[in-house]
Formats: structure tokens, C-alpha cells, sequence
């Protein structure tokens, strides 16, 4: 949170409640922890301290976060990027061309559009290499609003704000998304993931969101510990649900042009979403990129060297969280194994 918070202006920082799931909620020890159980006997695991940690709404994060720069014109909403070429040969800014004919011309390129980057894949040229890799874990995930305390009140047993289990080839998740007011938990809005092996409940063709996603998900979860299995149970027909497979793609040293075009977040480095590691990284990204920015501006450091000692380190420990990611992936579908994953060693801390 320091580091994000770095980032930002401090008018934006002090708005940044307005983006949590439960503004009301009072965060002492027992909320800025994350509990993990037992899928098959429900027991608790472990349970880590994350001190500082706030779980978001990403809908209303974005949009706080762009508040101020699509009011003054700087988002330029719709755009696909097509190529890139560079002015005046290999030293000159940056040209891109987008797919509705427009170009634009910039001295720097920070690709940062998600796990399927089309920056990344300039870059490589569209080299096979530069595509994201199937890891063969699926993740669905589903909103749900009960309309019953009842049911609310079982969620929140579990955690006040999230709460694991990890059962036999089946991780699972709960919390809250959207918090009402905080004497009528039926109108609570909740949310609860699932992530398996492909393998094992393979998804038919066609099925990716919707109604048949929730009747899917619902078919083939069963005998997980409770409460977990009656959210997926009681989740009302018509809840908003996607079912997608986690891709990955370790990043390895490309030509950055120059020091003029680079990678950052999931277009750099896609994980598995275990311990929060994807937004870690981005943030560190965006951080360390700013600071080689800012070395060129004041003179201390050519692009060049600046962008390239960026790229070294993003690429360097991008790699290693990827790589432990899938691992943590592979630990958490035991019980029996749970116990050797970084998460129940050491935590949500960044991994490098």
C-alpha cells in the first residue's frame, strides 16, 4: 500500500475508501488477515497476517484511478493498438498506429495492456514465443446477491472480508464485494471463486459465462466443506459468473527499442492469482519505471541504460513469480500439500 500510495496524488489517496468492498468495516487484526481451510473437514490451515491490506472493488478502483485524466482529455477511450514504428530510425520517438487509422506519437511506450498484450507481441515481432501458455488451471468466479442475511451472515462468518479452502484439486474462495448498509445484510452483494485442474472436470465447449457457467460450476462442485459449498449452492439463476483458464508467460529479454517501448503488469509478467503476487509486481512496475523516467529527465542516466536496468530487474524477478506461482498452483489442489506453498510459509509478502 506505501508504494502504491507513492504513486498517486494525495487528493486520489484520500478518496481511495470510496473503492473498498466495505467502506464501513473496522479494520483491526482479524480483518487484515486472510484465514485458510481445510475443503474436505473444514478445519482451519493457517491463517496469514496481512497487515495494511484493503480488498477493492477493480470496477471502482478504475474508475477512481481515471477520474482526473479522462476529465482532461488524456484517455483515449477505444483505441486498439495495430504496429508501432519509430520516427526518424531506431533512436526517434515512437509512432503508434491504431486500428481505426489514428496514430500517435510518444517519446516513451509502457505496454501495460493485460495478459494478451499486443505491445508484447510487437515487440517480438509476433514471434510464437511472446504468446501467453495455458497453465491447465481453470477460475471462475461469481457474484452473487442472496438477498438473505442469513446466508450474507454465513459468508462473513468465514472472514469478515475473504476467506480460502483448499480441498482434492480444488481451491475455493468467499468475501465480500459490495457492502450495503450495515444493518441489512440482504442486500449485500458477496462473491466466491473456484480454481481446478482442467484435468480433472474438463469444461465443455462453449462454456464460458452466464447461466451455463453457474449450472456447470454447481454440476461439478460438490462435497466441499461448508460453508463454501452452499454459496456455490444457493447462488440465485441469472448471477453474473465466468469460467476462464489461467494463462501465464515468463518473461524473458527483448529488444526494447532503444530504451523506448517496455512492458509492465500482466503484459510483462501473467500469474496465477495466488497471493496477490500479479498486482505486487505491477505496482513495483509502475514504481521503478517512474524512477527510471524521472533519472533520464533530471540527466542522471541515458534512456538507454535507465529503460534497460528497468527491464533487467522486471524480467528478472517477473520470472521467478510466474514460475512459483504455477507451483503454489500445484501445492494447493492437496490439503496434504498446502503446507509446503509460500503462502503458508511466508505469507501475501511480494515474493521478490
Amino acid at each position: 500500500m506505501p508504494l502504491f500510495k507513492k504513486l498517486l496524488p494525495e487528493h486520489v489517496v484520500d478518496k481511495l475508501p470510496e473503492a473498498l468492498c466495505n467502506p464501513s468495516l473496522e479494520f483491526d487484526e482479524e480483518a487484515e488477515s486472510l484465514p485458510v481451510y481445510n475443503g474436505e473437514t473444514g478445519d482451519l490451515l493457517f491463517k496469514n497476517k496481512v497487515p495494511g491490506a484493503r480488498r477493492v472493488s477493480r470496477q471502482r478502483l478504475r474508475a477512481l484511478l481515471a477520474k482526473d485524466l479522462d476529465e482532461s482529455g488524456t484517455i483515449r477511450w477505444g483505441k486498439r493498438l495495430a504496429e508501432f514504428s519509430q520516427i526518424d530510425g531506431e533512436a526517434g520517438p515512437v509512432q503508434l498506429r491504431f486500428e481505426d487509422g489514428s496514430t500517435y506519437d510518444a517519446d516513451y511506450v509502457l505496454g501495460a495492456d493485460g495478459s494478451s498484450s499486443k505491445v508484447r507481441e510487437l515487440l517480438f515481432n509476433g514471434d510464437e514465443v511472446a504468446r501467453v501458455q495455458l497453465s491447465g488451471f481453470m477460475f471462475a468466479t461469481a457474484i452473487v446477491k442472496y438477498g438473505d442475511a442469513a446466508k450474507v451472515e454465513a459468508v462473513l462468518k468465514t472472514h469478515p472480508v475473504a476467506a480460502i479452502t483448499m480441498a482434492t484439486n480444488s481451491v475455493g474462495g468467499c468475501g465480500v464485494m459490495y457492502a450495503g448498509e450495515p444493518n441489512d445484510l440482504s442486500d449485500w452483494t458477496t462473491m466466491w471463486v473456484k480454481i481446478w485442474r482442467k484435468s480433472v472436470a474438463p469444461l465443455p465447449e462453449g462454456v464460458s459465462a452466464g447461466q451455463e457457467a453457474l449450472d456447470y460450476l454447481k454440476a461439478t462442485t460438490k462435497g466441499l466443506a461448508e460453508p463454501f459449498q452452499s454459496m456455490i449452492d444457493w447462488s440465485p439463476d441469472g448471477s453474473p459468473c465466468h469460467i476462464d483458464e489461467m494463462k501465464t508467460w515468463v518473461p524473458q529479454p527483448f529488444d526494447n527499442r532503444g530504451g523506448r517501448i517496455t512492458l509492465a503488469g500482466d503484459a510483462a509478467h501473467p500469474m496465477l492469482i495466488y497471493r496477490g503476487q500479479g498486482f505486487q509486481h505491477a505496482i513495483l512496475d509502475a514504481s521503478q519505471y517512474l524512477d527510471a523516467l524521472i533519472k533520464v529527465n533530471e540527466g542522471a542516466g541515458t534512456k538507454e541504460h535507465a529503460i534497460a536496468a528497468y527491464d533487467a530487474d522486471m524480467i528478472e524477478r517477473g520470472a521467478k513469480a510466474v514460475r512459483q506461482s504455477l507451483q503454489e498452483a500445484e501445492f494447493s489442489m492437496d490439503p496434504k500439500t498446502v503446507h509446503k506453498m509460500l503462502m503458508a510459509r511466508e505469507g501475501h509478502g511480494r515474493s521478490v
